[in-house]
């Protein structure tokens, strides 16, 4: 991807710039306001300086490198790719088969092979031993005779088990209230949902800034809104819900939920509030134990969805597994980085699998 930089008057002007100079497949990374210099400041008005992401030009394709499992092409399987390198190193297809002069108990001792990969990914000792119990019943007859048979099975198995929103939660046009604690980078998820909208979808959403018992001191909220050109407000406005055609964001402070007194007053306030859809933000550089104790407090809310954020901090995307496959809620969008709009896409389970279980693991 070639990246380039941009100025422009308004959100709109930008999108109209970016797509009438790189045409529809430029995307949008980052948007920050660039001041004049000097006296001119005076009068004249603030513009966007964009950082855009193009495609390069298609060359001719370069054969892959036969020994890196890591490049896969596209119209492989992962199993097509590990067959073909199985192929040419018979040394470790003959490795990984079982010996005919094993006893059944050897046999038994090696089960499974793909458990230590499961233990290096971060998988917890509960997800690990559910997936070997599902590999004893898928294999009942005995022990496969390639390890990419057990990891085809894992990979699928979990495919399967992952909760995934059935639509992109960024597409809808309902209020959208955001729970979470301090720190957990709701504001960073709100300007890039902002920046999503305001770009992609060519809306302008309207903002409430609402105070909680602790007041809501999200001031680069205000930053981009006014970046963006996005109505905002520090008190709710009952009649721009029927009014209003785009996206309602309702910004709260996030709290303790060790502090009684800040639950109640949250759940006092969600009733107030229109009828709206709810995500738990969660920050993925908490441990397991934080993360599942945040769940079970905000579950009473009714959460419709998970936000993670802070992954570009975190990259044992295992120990994430752990919280993916332990909650009732499906995760919604993934969240990384401090640039708006940045890393900020929708939840699919084949990513996360690709990620946590990459095929090179298989060699």
């Amino acid at each position: 991807m070639k990246t380039v930089t941009m100025l422009a008057d308004s959100p709109q002007d930008a999108v109209r710039k970016a797509r009438q100079s790189y045409g529809p497949q430029a995307v949008i990374k980052e948007v920050r306001q660039q001041s004049a210099k000097g006296l001119s400041r005076i009068w004249r008005k603030p513009k966007l300086e964009l950082l855009i992401q193009i495609p390069e030009p298609k060359t001719a394709e370069i054969p892959a490198d036969s020994s890196n499992l890591e490049d896969e092409s596209q119209g492989q399987t992962f199993f097509q790719i590990y067959q073909k390198k199985i192929d040419e190193n018979p040394e470790k297809a003959s490795a990984s088969r079982p010996q005919k002069n094993q006893t059944a108990s050897q046999k038994q001792a090696n089960k499974w092979r793909v458990e230590p990969m499961l233990k290096s990914m971060g998988l917890s000792d509960y997800w690990i031993s559910e997936i070997l119990d599902r590999l004893s019943l898928r294999f009942q007859n005995g022990m496969p005779d390639f390890v990419r048979d057990e990891l085809a099975f894992c990979r699928s198995l979990m495919m399967e088990l992952l909760p995934a929103p059935q639509t992109d939660p960024r597409e809808s046009n309902r209020p959208v209230v955001l729970l979470g604690t301090p720190g957990c980078g709701k504001t960073t998820v709100l300007c890039k949902w902002m920046a999503h909208l305001v770009f992609q979808r060519n809306l302008t959403p309207t903002i409430w800034r609402l105070d909680g018992i602790q007041p809501n001191t999200a001031e680069s909220l205000a930053v981009y809104a006014e970046m963006l050109q996005a109505p905002i407000t520090r008190f709710p406005e009952s009649h721009s819900i029927e009014q209003e055609a785009n996206q309602l964001f309702i910004d709260l402070p996030g709290i303790s939920i060790q502090d009684s007194n800040q639950v109640s007053d949250l759940e006092s306030r969600l009733k107030n509030l229109p009828d709206c859809d709810r995500y738990l933000v969660l920050n993925a550089c908490y441990t397991d134990t934080h993360l599942s104790q945040q769940i079970r407090a905000f579950e009473k809310f009714n959460p419709k969805g998970i936000i993670i954020t802070h992954l570009d901090e975190d990259p044992q995307w295992g120990k994430l597994m752990n919280l993916f496959l332990g909650t009732n809620f499906p995760v919604a969008l993934l969240s990384g980085g401090q640039n708006i709009p940045g890393t900020f896409e929708a939840f699919r389970p084949s990513s996360i699998i690709s990620r946590i279980f990459p095929s090179h693991l298989a060699a």
